[in-house]
């Protein structure tokens, strides 16, 4: 099975990039101890800064408004925690006195490499002969490198990991059909914030959703590695909702 994640807003769908952008920079700082997959782990690492500085009015806005709805909540034996969990994340996030990721833009060295990454082939050793020589030393001293860098911003990734699980964990999930593929659903209810699509990988197929509060529409189509958007699919094709 896969699963396909479509936001239905602008904040829960930036929460969605950070998060993917994090859980890339772990797995490639963690994978194995090649400097190419450092080189991407660090380029991660810029993406970071830009796409999580802009979120980051959005998170604490988010934090507050959960705990506002889980507060207000009579039901749930797991609400009690979750409530703690973004305290927890709250504090950590307030508890950082400097803007996100200024300590990264005062270090002139990695603002250096930042911008020689947008070159195509910017970061060769004879361009960059500083980092060349950072990619030559051992594979400890490069990955505590990375995890310094990467700790004043790991309290976003840990406050946005709370909020998306409590987002993921207030779903219901619906077994639908797309009649010649094609699904159409009428108003969704307020609080849902995400949709999800579940289907069989063997099906080839890539959902295309156009959603708001009042219709949506879910079409699939032919997963194609030629163009950027394949055939519509015109068979029934089963599978999961959840919202």
């Amino acid at each position: 099975m896969i699963r396909f994640e479509h936001p239905l807003s602008e904040r829960v769908r930036s929460f969605l990039r950070i998060e993917h952008l994090f859980v890339r920079f772990h797995r490639e700082s963690m994978r194995c101890d090649s400097p190419w997959a450092h080189h991407l782990a660090l380029f991660t690492l810029f993406e970071i800064m830009e796409c999580a500085a802009r979120a980051e009015l959005d998170i604490l806005q988010e934090i507050e408004r959960q705990k506002q709805l889980l507060a207000g909540s009579r039901a749930a034996s797991t609400e009690p925690v979750q409530l703690q969990q973004l305290q927890a994340v709250a504090e950590n996030l307030q508890g950082i006195q400097q803007k996100f990721g200024q300590h990264l833009r005062e270090n002139e060295w990695l603002m250096a490499i930042k911008q020689r990454m947008l070159v195509p082939g910017g970061t060769s050793p004879f361009d960059l002969s500083s980092y060349y020589f950072w990619q030559q030393l051992p594979h400890e001293q490069r990955l505590a490198d990375l995890n310094k860098w990467i700790a004043t911003l790991t309290p976003t990734y840990e406050a946005i990991a709370v909020l998306l699980t409590i987002l993921r964990s207030n779903t219901r999930a619906v077994d639908c059909v797309a009649v010649n593929g094609n699904y159409q659903h009428n108003s969704l209810a307020q609080n849902i914030h995400m949709l999800t699509i579940e289907l069989e990988k063997n099906k080839h197929a890539l959902p295309e959703v156009s959603a708001n509060k009042y219709f949506t529409h879910i079409r699939f189509l032919a997963a194609s590695q030629e163009s950027a958007r394949g055939k519509p699919i015109t068979e029934d094709m089963p599978f999961k909702l959840i919202m």
